[in-house]
């Protein structure tokens, strides 16, 4: 009775090891960008995507601003100057955006994540965006 127990046991946990972390583990993607007209928004990541975490960060160390939009209202080709509508008001494309300073990002995980198109700037031409989605 107790082989027969045992055996039940191990099968059972045989077929449960996947849902434990086993099996499929989340790779990393590095999607970073060089911004390529500073002060004019890009697409990082389209509307269609699916993945667990997000983050973005502002690879400078001193000096320039960069500006993630993750709703959809921003959209890419609009200047920090151009003019977008929100829920609650008229406002610049800058001012509907997160201010990344140098060195710093944004993150979001699991169930809390954006889901429209990512877009972003930075001031300058050539100024470099690092982006890792799981």
């Amino acid at each position: 009775m107790r082989r027969l127990f045992a055996v039940a046991i191990a099968a059972l946990l045989a077929l449960c090891a996947p849902a434990f972390g086993g099996a499929d583990a989340i790779v990393s993607q590095n999607f970073s960008a060089t911004i390529t007209t500073g002060n004019t928004f890009q697409t990082l990541r389209p509307l269609t995507q699916t993945y667990n975490s997000l983050t973005i960060q502002n690879n400078l160390t001193s000096a320039d601003n960069c500006w993630v939009e993750v709703t959809g209202l921003v959209a890419a080709g609009n200047t920090l100057s151009t003019t977008v509508v929100t829920g609650n008001a008229t406002v610049t494309s800058q001012q509907a955006s997160i201010l990344l300073t140098p060195g710093s990002s944004y993150q979001r995980y699991y169930p809390y994540l954006p889901r429209g198109p990512i877009v972003v700037t930075c001031a300058t031409t050539g100024d470099s965006i690092y982006v890792d989605i799981q």
